[in-house]
C-alpha cells in the first residue's frame, strides 16, 4: 500500500479537493464511488456497477456513458452515432471495453470492443495505432485523451501501450509499471491537468482530486482492482471496480522501489535532493528491466528515463579500460610494456623516482604506476607519505576554457602537471591522471580522439548507441544538480580528461556492456566483440593491486558471487554499475544529484531483491 501512495509521501504537490459528496457503493456487487458528477450519472452508476462496469466516460460537454461487462448501458449527453453504435455493438454481442471522448467535442469518439474499434474524429494516428494493435491479435482496452486535445493520445492494449503528446512523468510511469510484468489498464486525464494510471494490482497518480485518490487506495486496500477511473468537465469523478485485484508474481522493480534506504526510491530521492534517477538491472545476461525517476532538471517538464544519458564519472575508467585492451589486443601491445614510447611526450619525474623506473601500461590500468592524482602531488619535492586518495578532476564550468589534453598534461588547466611522482608499482594511487595518459596513448596510436576512437572500437560493435565520451554529445542530457537541488552552472561540466571522467552514458548501454562482459567471459571461446575472451579474463582478473583488474573493482573472486564494478563522482552527478559473470546479472545506476549515498542505498536494494552479494 505504501507505494500507491508514494507521491503524497514525497510531498507531492498540485492535488486539489474533491468537490461533491462522496457516495459509497448501496448494495451492489462491486464497490464504486464518485463525487462532484451529475445527479443522474450517479443513480446510474450505482443501478450498473452491480454487473460490473466495463466502461465509464464524460464528454467535454458534461455527458456521460456507462456500460457494463455484459453488455448494458445507459447514456446522456453523448454524439447520437456513438449512442447508436454502441447499441449495435452491444446487439451484436461485442464486449465494450472502452468509450473515450476527444477534449474537443463535438461528434468525436472512440470505441474499443473485444474484436475491433470504432472512432469518429479522433486523431488519426490514434486510430491506426488501435487497429493495429487488433492486427496484431492484441484487444485495446483503454483510450484516453489528454485535456491539452489535439495529436495527444494513450492507447493501451492487452499486452502494450502506445502514448504520444502526453505528461513525460505520466509516460515515465506507464514505462515503469510495464517493466515489473503488469498492463497498464486503465489512463486518465482530470480537465484541469494531473493523471493517473492504473496496471492491474498497482497505480499512480498527480493531480487528482485528494478524495478519488483515497477512494482508489480503499479500492485497493479491500483487494479490488480499479477497473474505472473518469474525470467529468466539471471537476467530478467516479471510479468502479468488477472484480478483485488478480493474484501475480512478485514485482521485482516494486520490491526494489520500496527496500530503497528503508524507504521508497521517492521518498529519498527527495531526502537527497536529487531529482532524476536511472536504474536498470540485468538478469540472464539480458536487461530484465529499465525504470526513470524524476526529471531531468529541476524545475522542467522532462522525466529522466532509461534513455537518458547521464555523466558516468569515474565509471569512464572503466569502460575506457575496455578501449585499452582493444587496443593492446589489436595492435599486439604487451600488458606489461613501458607506457612512455607511446606517448608522444615525455612523462616528467621527480628527482626521486629512479631512472630505471618503468610504468607500464598495466599499472596505470590499476593505479599503481606512480602518477599521483590531484591533491596528492604537493609539494613538488615530496616523495613520501602521500595520501591515497586524490585522482579526480574538477572539470570546466560554462565560462571556462577548456585546454587541450596536452595542456593538462603538462599543468597548464586547472589540475598540477602530470609526472611520476612516486616509484612505479610501489604504491597504490587512484589516479585519474595515470588514465589521462592513457587517453593520450590511444591517440598517439590511433590518430583519432578518444571519443572517436570508443565509438568505432567500442560502442557501436555493443550496440551502445547512447554513449559517448565527446565534451557535448548530441543526446538527450541529465542537468547536474548541487547537494540542495539546484541546477550546477551550465548544468554540466566538461571533462576534456575524458578516459577519467567524460563519460555520458545510459544505464541501458552500461548493462549491454556488462552482458557482454558476463558473456564473454564465462564463454568457451571468443564472442562477436571489441575482446577475445582472452582480453576479458585479463580485464577482470587481478593484476598489480589486490582486489582490482584492470580498470574495476572486483569482489568475490573465485566465488559464484564474483563481481567487478565501478562507481562515479562528477560535479552533479553519481553512478554506480555491477557485473557478475557467474550469474548473468548485474544493474546500473545513474543519478544527477551529488549524493553518494543515494545510488549506494539503490544500489544495495538492488542486490537485496535479487540475493546477490
Amino acid at each position: 500500500m505504501d507505494r500507491r501512495r508514494f507521491l503524497a509521501l514525497a510531498g507531492a504537490t498540485g492535488l486539489g479537493a474533491a468537490a461533491g459528496h462522496v457516495a459509497p457503493a448501496q448494495a451492489a456487487s462491486y464497490p464504486h464511488y464518485d463525487a462532484g458528477i451529475p445527479a443522474e450519472a450517479h443513480t446510474k452508476l450505482g443501478e450498473l456497477a452491480a454487473y460490473g462496469v466495463a466502461a465509464l466516460a464524460f464528454t467535454p460537454s458534461g455527458g456521460w456513458v456507462v456500460v457494463t461487462q455484459d453488455g448494458r448501458y445507459f447514456a446522456r449527453g453523448i454524439p447520437d452515432a456513438c449512442f447508436t453504435e454502441l447499441g449495435e455493438l452491444s446487439a451484436a454481442g461485442r464486449k465494450i471495453h472502452c468509450v473515450a471522448f476527444p477534449p474537443e467535442g463535438g461528434d468525436r469518439w472512440v470505441i474499443t470492443t473485444d474484436r475491433g474499434v470504432t472512432a469518429r474524429g479522433i486523431p488519426e494516428a490514434c486510430r491506426q495505432r488501435a487497429e493495429s494493435f487488433y492486427q496484431a491479435g492484441q484487444q485495446v482496452v483503454d483510450v484516453a485523451f489528454p485535456p491539452a486535445g489535439g495529436d495527444r493520445w494513450v492507447v493501451t492494449a492487452s499486452a502494450g501501450f502506445h502514448a504520444k503528446g502526453v505528461d513525460d512523468e505520466c509516460y515515465q510511469m506507464m514505462r515503469n509499471l510495464t517493466q515489473g510484468g503488469r498492463r497498464i489498464t486503465r489512463v486518465a486525464f482530470p480537465r484541469a491537468g494531473g493523471w493517473t494510471v492504473v496496471a492491474q494490482d498497482e497505480f499512480h497518480a498527480r493531480g487528482i482530486p485528494d478524495a478519488c485518490f483515497d477512494r482508489m487506495n480503499t479500492l485497493a486496500g479491500g483487494g479490488w482492482q480499479v477497473h474505472s477511473v473518469a474525470f467529468s468537465p466539471s471537476g467530478g469523478w467516479a471510479l468502479a471496480s468488477r472484480g478483485k485485484a488478480p493474484a501475480l508474481p512478485a514485482d521485482k522493480v516494486r520490491q526494489v522501489e520500496n527496500a530503497v534506504g528503508g524507504s521508497t526510491i521517492w521518498q529519498r530521492m527527495n531526502a537527497y535532493r536529487t531529482p532524476g534517477v536511472a536504474v536498470a538491472v540485468v538478469i540472464g545476461n539480458k536487461i530484465a528491466w529499465s525504470t526513470g525517476y524524476g526529471w531531468l532538471e529541476a524545475g522542467g517538464a522532462a522525466a529522466a528515463h532509461p534513455e537518458t544519458a547521464f555523466q558516468a564519472a569515474s565509471i569512464s575508467k572503466a569502460v575506457t579500460a575496455v578501449g585499452v585492451l582493444r587496443l593492446l589486443q589489436t595492435r599486439e601491445i604487451a600488458l606489461g610494456a613501458d607506457i612512455r614510447p607511446y606517448l608522444g611526450w615525455n612523462l616528467p619525474r621527480r628527482s626521486c623516482v629512479t631512472s630505471t623506473a618503468v610504468p607500464t601500461i598495466d599499472r596505470m590500468l590499476t593505479h599503481r604506476a606512480g602518477v599521483l592524482g590531484r591533491g596528492s602531488t604537493t609539494p613538488a619535492s615530496a616523495c613520501t607519505g602521500f595520501d591515497a586518495g586524490g585522482g579526480g578532476f574538477p572539470g570546466y564550468g560554462p565560462d571556462a576554457t577548456v585546454p587541450t589534453l596536452l595542456e593538462i598534461m603538462n599543468g597548464a588547466g586547472n589540475t598540477p602537471k602530470i609526472e611520476l611522482t612516486t616509484a612505479p608499482g610501489a604504491e597504490y594511487h587512484y589516479s585519474g591522471a595515470g588514465f589521462v595518459l592513457l587517453q593520450r596513448m590511444v591517440e598517439q596510436q590511433t590518430g583519432m580522439t578518444l571519443a572517436q576512437y570508443m565509438q568505432q572500437e567500442v560502442f557501436a560493435p555493443l550496440g551502445m548507441t547512447t554513449s559517448s565520451y565527446a565534451l557535448a554529445p548530441g543526446f538527450e542530457l541529465a542537468a547536474g544538480h548541487t547537494t540542495t537541488g539546484a541546477v550546477i552552472p551550465g548544468r554540466r561540466n566538461r571533462y576534456p580528461e575524458s578516459a577519467a571522467a567524460g563519460l555520458y552514458t545510459n544505464v541501458l548501454d552500461l548493462c549491454r556492456l556488462v552482458s557482454y562482459l558476463n558473456r564473454a567471459y564465462t564463454a568457451s571461446g571468443d564472442l562477436a566483440g571489441p575482446l577475445t575472451r582472452a582480453s576479458v579474463r585479463t580485464l577482470l582478473s587481478q593484476g598489480p593491486q589486490p582486489g582490482m583488474g584492470r580498470g574495476l573493482f572486483l569482489s568475490g573472486a573465485g566465488t559464484d558471487g564474483f563481481s567487478y564494478s565501478h562507481d562515479g563522482s562528477n560535479y552533479g552527478f553519481k553512478s554506480v554499475f555491477t557485473g557478475y559473470p557467474k550469474l548473468g546479472a548485474g544493474f546500473a545506476v545513474l543519478a544527477n544529484g551529488s549524493s553518494t549515498s543515494l545510488v549506494t542505498e539503490i544500489a544495495a536494494a538492488v542486490r537485496k531483491v535479487y540475493g546477490w552479494p
